[in-house]
């Protein structure tokens, strides 16, 4: 090969990005010494991991929803197969997150894990540690597949979980698992994961809790206040063509799926069906819209609903006063 086009070559090799490296041993086997499985009432429920607060009290860091409610204690077990008792000392609904009291003592010879500033970016390695199909926490690769803040419904909280998306497969008993980035950092907790289409298992993408909210969590080990809607919305244009036909030419919003009894749709006045338009005079095409604007304000909060009643020709402005998730877990 001439010289000249050596030096070309070189010098492309050179300018391009470094491929991804994979995660390390070392790495891989101190994430493991964090790691942990949540037993509760004597059953393997899912994941969690040692962190501490700034003071450096340890704590772990799980999902709420492997709880009945928020009085069930449980079984922290670790690598070395010891059991710790836990209980609950906070928990955030909004986010799905739950922190746990622990001895102090008795989790020194194990690693505490740092939680990063936000997710990684698009198409960015993660991985995650879980107890995954009752095996010994496995490693699951998968890739940031939006990092951008969304909202899931979900039934267990009636409310809806903040989360960002990773494009992997997650199977039973990876929620409450610590996704971490290649420095062993956490960048979420593991959730959930969408179904695919017509009764599909999983359609490839799983549901983490965001760092940001992990953080917060543990700095002020209490009780989030989660606003809640009491009920569930979609996207106008996901609706069925026959109620779509039914619809003024142009008309976009929020359809409501599902509303909760002596919650606040309902107490609003708003049914299923119904189009919600605009929220305090803002529209809400996409349903972030209208609940980053609900969560930015606590429980309890009043905000102006546009409806388009279904079965109606004429738009109503309703008051919506928002509820609190946390206060309805008993």
């Amino acid at each position: 090969m001439p010289l000249r086009l050596i030096i070309i070559v070189s010098a492309l090799l050179t300018s391009l990005p470094a491929f991804p490296a994979e995660l390390t041993r070392e790495v891989a086997a101190m994430v493991r010494r964090a790691a942990v499985e949540i037993h509760i009432g004597g059953q393997l429920r899912g994941g969690g991991a040692f962190v501490k607060n700034i003071k450096g009290k340890p704590f772990v860091i799980t999902a709420a929803h492997l709880f009945p409610n928020p009085r069930v204690t449980c079984f922290v077990r670790t690598e070395d197969d010891e059991a710790h008792f836990a209980s609950l000392t906070g928990y955030d609904l909004g986010h799905d997150l739950a922190l746990l009291e622990i001895d102090p003592a008795s989790i020194k010879p194990y690693v505490t894990l740092s939680v990063a500033a936000n997710p990684p970016s698009e198409t960015k390695p993660v991985f995650n540690f879980g107890p995954a199909l009752n095996r010994w926490t496995l490693v699951i690769l998968g890739n940031v597949a939006d990092a951008r803040v969304s909202f899931t419904d979900f039934f267990k909280s009636q409310g809806y979980i903040q989360h960002w998306f990773v494009s992997g497969i997650n199977p039973a008993l990876t929620s409450g698992g610590i996704w971490v980035n290649r420095s062993g950092e956490i960048v979420g907790i593991q959730h959930g994961r969408l179904i695919g289409d017509q009764g599909a298992p999983s359609s490839g993408l799983s549901m983490a809790s965001p760092p940001k909210a992990i953080r917060q969590l543990i700095s002020k080990r209490g009780i989030a206040k989660t606003s809640g809607l009491g009920g569930y919305v979609w996207e106008s244009w996901t609706a069925d063509e026959a109620l779509l036909n039914k619809l003024p030419q142009g008309m976009a919003g929020l359809i409501v799926s599902n509303v909760i009894k002596n919650r606040p749709l309902a107490r609003a006045g708003i049914k299923q069906l119904d189009i919600i338009l605009t929220c305090d005079g803002k529209p809400t095409m996409r349903r972030y819209q209208l609940l980053e604007m609900i969560r930015k304000k606590g429980p309890e909060s009043s905000f102006k609903l546009e409806i388009f009643p279904h079965g109606e020709h004429q738009r109503k402005t309703v008051n919506l006063v928002t509820d609190c998730l946390e206060d309805l877990w008993k």
